[in-house]
């Protein structure tokens, strides 16, 4: 390998491609493939090399066939497949943005037709700056796409692009909310349109002619379970972490930072049987100061410890007359709030609830979340039909009352309670990002570490445990303090309590663990049920 080659696939994308074209054209084998292969194999240890394209360095920012990366998700993948000529009558390559050009007469060969699939990108919906491509940075922006009601998250700032993918394999086992680093060339085309009105001009969007991608695992950053920390024990990193998470956003409640820790890192580990995240609603939970337009702190908070966290702030307005499911429109997939790849955390706010009606559109919009968080699928609705997609997302519901005003089949209810005696600030609960204080940089990186592997590993009930469950339930059963259901949700939390220490399985003290947080857990519920001595 010549070791100038990724600085001149930087400087001049096409004239690399052409000249691979010229040594490999006749060997019979796919070319499309072997581009990205090649391409890849080029940038193997220099993927950092490759300038990033965000919301801090748009398209419009690059010239015109500049080589970029776009870390992304997959949106849409109904526009429709182009025909593009493989090799132009000079004998050069065709595709990547190399055209014939206009004045060219030469006779058509079929046989140098082919297909190039056709997919709309995004932003990853609520991806946390860290988590971005390295030396990628990241600041403030307004920038918005052109196709705005193409992005899950209404109103912020994101890149969208249309992709452009001559590597049908690969291309076919994209589906919707997939996430990859998507690396090739950049120019402005008109979108592919199905069904378009002849006589309308197409816009112009930015198109990413892609070269190779890499699928990104749902940390997005690689992470390993179980983690070992150089510095101090995996027991004490935990403890630092909750600590952290309840005085920077809970208000120092420990329990409910455990909890909501617990939940968020939680991930499908079954769908037969199904052993899916269980949703958490945090009850009790102050509504912001009159006035105030901020985020709970917990959604930044969250954001510092995992790859992607999307709030949903809910109002009236915003169940009404917004999109939750993606919803096909003339042949274009609108996206909803919930179009989130897997391994998302979901935060719902329910602060900014008035008194009002529910349309039925807004019915439909509390319906499909309730379905997502009770079994992990989310259904685009087609003009004939809805089609069911697997989704993998942690959703944790931050309610005024003693529970959910719309999602009363949320898994748990923890009722929020802060230390006894501690009187909080009305903005306590809803400072900005910039007034959190930090742990040191090392530290930081480990609770990413922690959260990161739990979401990947795997735990299983040890022979011990599994004795000692059985008999417990037996006896818990007998005296009528246990049912089915409770054994079911109790063995759900000792996997996560274990993956949350980063033990791969579940043993006796683990399950006293789980068992002792599903106790207190309940003893919060009756203490703050109507009625009760508080």
């Amino acid at each position: 390998m010549v070791s100038s080659l990724p600085s001149d696939a930087l400087r001049d994308p096409h004239r690399v491609l052409q000249d691979f074209y010229q040594k490999s054209k006749d060997d019979g084998q796919d070319f499309s493939a072997k581009v990205a292969s090649y391409f890849a194999d080029i940038f193997k240890d220099a993927l950092n090399e490759i300038p990033v394209m965000d919301t801090s360095t748009p398209p419009h920012i690059y010239k015109e066939s500049s080589l970029v990366a776009f870390r992304a998700m997959i949106q849409d993948t109904l526009p429709p497949t182009e025909m593009y000529l493989s090799k132009l009558s000079s004998g050069a390559c065709g595709g990547w943005g190399a055209t014939e050009e206009a004045s060219t007469t030469s006779a058509l060969d079929y046989n140098d037709l082919k297909e190039s699939s056709v997919m709309w990108a995004v932003s990853i919906p609520g991806r946390s700056v860290w988590s971005d491509l390295e030396g990628s940075e990241a600041s403030a922006s307004s920038h918005k796409s052109s196709r705005p009601h193409k992005y899950p998250l209404h109103a912020e700032p994101h890149v969208g692009m249309q992709l452009k993918i001559y590597d049908t394999s690969k291309a076919e086992a994209l589906k919707s909310t997939d996430i990859h680093d998507f690396i090739g060339i950049l120019t402005s085309e008109s979108l592919q349109v199905a069904d378009m009105d002849p006589a309308a001009t197409p816009p112009l969007v930015p198109t990413l002619h892609v070269l190779f991608s890499q699928p990104l695992p749902p940390t997005i950053i690689p992470r390993v379970f179980p983690y070992a920390p150089s510095s101090s024990s995996v027991q004490d990193l935990r403890s630092e972490l909750v600590s952290w998470l309840a005085d920077e956003a809970l208000g120092g409640d420990r329990f409910a930072a455990e909890w909501v820790l617990l939940c968020a890192m939680a991930k499908v580990q079954s769908r037969n049987p199904p052993i899916l995240p269980p949703s958490l609603t945090l009850s009790r939970f102050p509504a912001p100061p009159p006035g105030s337009t901020n985020l709970p702190t917990l959604r930044h908070a969250l954001s510092l410890l995992f790859p992607s966290v999307s709030a949903i702030p809910l109002s009236l307005e915003t169940i009404n007359t917004t999109q939750f499911a993606p919803e096909s429109r003339d042949e274009d997939l609108v996206s909803g709030w919930l179009q989130l790849p897997k391994g998302s955390v979901c935060l719902i706010t329910e602060g900014g609830l008035s008194e009002g009606g529910v349309t039925e559109r807004g019915l439909r919009n509390l319906h499909a979340t309730q379905e997502m968080m009770k079994d992990q699928v989310l259904n685009y609705v087609f003009p004939f039909s809805n089609f069911g997609f697997e989704t993998d997302v942690s959703f944790v519901v931050l309610a005024e009352g003693r529970k959910s005003t719309f999602f009363n089949q949320t898994t748990v209810n923890v009722p929020f309670a802060p230390p006894s005696g501690e009187q909080l600030p009305p903005d306590a609960l809803y400072k900005p990002a910039d007034a959190i204080k930090l742990p040191d940089p090392d530290k930081l990186e480990a609770f990413r570490a922690l959260v990161g592997g739990a979401m990947v590993g795997t735990a299983k009930v040890g022979e011990e445990a599994a004795e000692h469950i059985e008999n417990e339930f037996v006896k818990e059963r007998q005296a009528a303090k246990m049912t089915s259901d409770d054994l079911i949700l109790r063995m759900l939390l000792a996997r996560l309590v274990a993956l949350s220490y980063h033990v791969p399985e579940v043993s006796v003290d683990i399950w006293n663990k789980a068992r002792a947080l599903e106790l207190e857990r309940k003893a919060r519920e009756a203490a703050a049920a109507p009625g009760s001595k508080q």
